[in-house]
């Protein structure tokens, strides 16, 4: 259904959940917001446009989405777990098993899956227990490896922090503890050595050029064709490259898009501006635009000048140069002006083999953590596919694991738990404040598993979840909540039901609840 009308939250599909879009955020954004579909709480998004990088979940909130992507229900939540299908449907996208079902063009990013497709497809179903034990274990078992993950990640960007630290003290104040300092008048950079002086990056490289502005056609053999994605730090993998024909080749070279070794290379356009590399020998290659080729001069060592721009010195002056901007890049102009530090060729010796030294030891811990992550993510997701495809059984869990679990099904547990209570109190309940003190009473004295967040107010606590646990004994038909002042509850036409429904799940618990409640 289409919104109509502005104001809602705009919802963006990740596959870290779906989350409210960052509207400060660079990006593309729509004209008219008011076009987009409504999103209920609970409801699917899928992202069917790119079955390589979209993905589906469930959302925990109201809000609009894009009108391309999909957005819908399970027809009946109890015999059809949403929780259970959202891992079935990742898992299509992780195994690509919605990919062999899409149709389009994927090498330019747009292979969709067609509406016939996704409605003829065939889920796995099974007992109406299973799926939401199933959902619970998996719920549980990817919390525990994703903190794993969440650690391993705070730790690589502790060691990157700590390389940065490292490389920005080489570079702004030198290997020497007890060498007099002077204010560099740049003020994000502070002091430097009195001997030391602040240029600009043009004054101590004799060239500055990027590769070729329009795009050749590759071929399966021919010459080296260098773009962003192929620079990493010191030498090129030539292996990964893309290559040209030898007639684009000499062509490319013509017009000076050839880089010789002692070069740095900086990427200047897309997500990974800034970083750097550098070329460790004279194989014949070229390069694309979005990378940019310095030469130093003479007394300028390549080595210390690559670690200069990786350093927070240039790397700051990058990030302010791209600020507003729509697409991450740097210009050759912007690059000629940055400041940058000159200091004797023998000292530039120094700070670049400690910097190796030092740096190596960095890059050899984040490479470890990197495999780890690698690690639990292919763990994540084969434990993922063998449990929805029932490689891996999993054995029903008691509905209180359940409860602690899963929050959908902690509500629903919560709803019956009230049922039972306002049948004990029997038909003299008028209003919430005895309903909620019984509540209350029995989370905490029958150490249930809830962890409501109640609120003290004059009369007693209040559970701020109270008119969504009504709703759902008013829809199962258990109780009319007869809405006024106060509010009163009437027993419905599916009371038996619900009361069996209880004494399946709490049977161990109800004598003690009748006690709480008749005291």
């Amino acid at each position: 259904m289409i919104a109509g009308e502005l104001g809602h939250t705009v919802l963006s599909v990740t596959q870290r959940g779906i989350k409210p879009k960052d509207m400060s955020e660079k990006g593309q954004f729509s004209l008219d917001y008011s076009k987009y579909q409504l999103v209920d709480s609970g409801d699917f998004i899928m992202n069917h446009m790119d079955l390589l990088t979209g993905w589906v979940d469930i959302s925990c909130m109201n809000g609009v989405t894009s009108p391309d992507y999909r957005v819908f229900q399970s027809s009946n939540p109890e015999k059809y777990y949403p929780g259970f299908y959202r891992y079935v449907f990742q898992t299509c996208y992780q195994q690509r098993i919605f990919y062999g079902l899409g149709q389009g063009v994927s090498g330019f990013g747009r292979w969709r899956l067609p509406s016939r497709n996704i409605l003829k497809f065939l889920c796995p179903s099974t007992s109406i227990r299973n799926p939401i034990a199933i959902a619970s274990y998996l719920d549980a078992q990817c919390a525990k490896i994703d903190e794993i993950i969440t650690q391993a990640k705070a730790s690589i960007e502790d060691y990157r922090q700590w390389k940065a630290s490292i490389i920005y003290g080489a570079v702004t104040k030198g290997l020497d503890p007890n060498v007099e300092m002077k204010d560099s008048g740049v003020e994000f950079i502070g002091s430097i050595p009195a001997h030391w002086r602040i240029t600009s990056l043009k004054r101590i490289c004799q060239r500055i050029k990027d590769g070729s502005h329009f795009s050749p056609e590759t071929t399966v053999d021919g010459f080296p064709y260098v773009t962003a994605r192929d620079v990493h730090g010191k030498g090129i993998d030539y292996s990964q490259c893309r290559t040209v024909s030898e007639e684009n080749f000499q062509n490319l070279v013509k017009t000076g898009c050839q880089p010789q070794s002692g070069d740095v290379l900086l990427v200047k356009d897309g997500a990974t501006t800034g970083r750097v590399g550098m070329m460790t020998d004279d194989m014949p290659c070229v390069l694309l635009s979005s990378v940019a080729m310095l030469t130093p001069k003479d007394n300028v060592l390549s080595e210390y000048l690559m670690w200069l721009i990786e350093s927070e010195v240039l790397q700051f002056q990058i990030r302010k140069s791209m600020a507003g901007s729509a697409m991450p890049r740097t210009t050759l102009t912007k690059l000629m002006a940055y400041y940058a530090i000159e200091c004797p060729y023998q000292e530039q010796c120094m700070i670049a083999e400690y910097l190796d030294k030092e740096c190596l030891h960095i890059d050899e811990l984040i490479a470890k953590k990197n495999l780890l992550l690698l690690t639990w993510k292919s763990t994540k997701k084969s434990l993922i596919y063998e449990v929805v495809t029932g490689k891996r059984r999993v054995e029903d869990t008691n509905q209180m694991t359940i409860a602690i679990l899963s929050p959908e099904i902690m509500r629903y547990r919560k709803a019956l738990l009230m049922l039972r209570v306002l049948d004990l109190l029997g038909t003299g309940v008028r209003g919430r404040i005895q309903l909620q003190k019984c509540m209350f009473a029995a989370e905490c004295l029958l150490n249930m598993p809830f962890h409501t967040q109640f609120i003290r107010y004059e009369h007693g606590p209040y559970d701020p979840d109270l008119p969504n646990i009504e709703e759902i004994i008013n829809a199962k038909g258990w109780y009319t909540v007869l809405k006024g002042s106060p509010v009163s509850y009437q027993k419905g036409k599916q009371f038996e039901e619900g009361l069996r429904e209880y004494m399946d799940t709490f049977s161990e618990i109800d004598l003690k609840l009748e006690k709480i409640v008749d005291f």
